[in-house]
């Protein structure tokens, strides 16, 4: 059965329209719901999420913050007035993701207390 053009979502190339795969394709990469977390508690700059996330890379950081504003999850202003600087914050729609953030956030609490109980029974 085919979509109507008004219901149809942008696909991404050799993409099917299958929710869970846009929603991977958005935000699936290893630092994007890490750098969400970080921007949804406020206005950052580059610099400062690189201190928040140490062990990311500057050009991973910026493929990801790029892709993030692509999707519209992000949002990039550029400062003109001396010094310039760019601040990234998340949208309206990035933080539509915040129970997902939440949601993980506590799954993974649960999960390293599961593995702590487990290595201690262990040793």
């Amino acid at each position: 059965m085919a979509s109507s053009p008004a219901t149809e979502t942008p696909s991404v190339a050799g993409s099917t329209d299958c929710p869970l795969t846009a929603a991977l394709h958005a935000i699936g990469g290893k630092w994007s719901l890490i750098c969400l977390y970080w921007l949804d508690s406020g206005t950052r700059r580059f610099n400062e999420l690189r201190r928040l996330m140490p062990d990311i890379s500057h050009k991973v950081l910026a493929e990801t913050l790029r892709h993030l504003e692509h999707e519209g999850l992000v949002r990039r202003t550029v400062h003109s007035q001396a010094p310039s600087h760019v601040e990234y914050t998340i949208s309206v729609h990035g933080e539509s993701v915040r129970p997902l953030i939440h949601a993980v956030r506590l799954w993974g609490r649960e999960h390293l207390a599961r593995k702590h109980a487990r290595d201690a029974a262990a040793s």
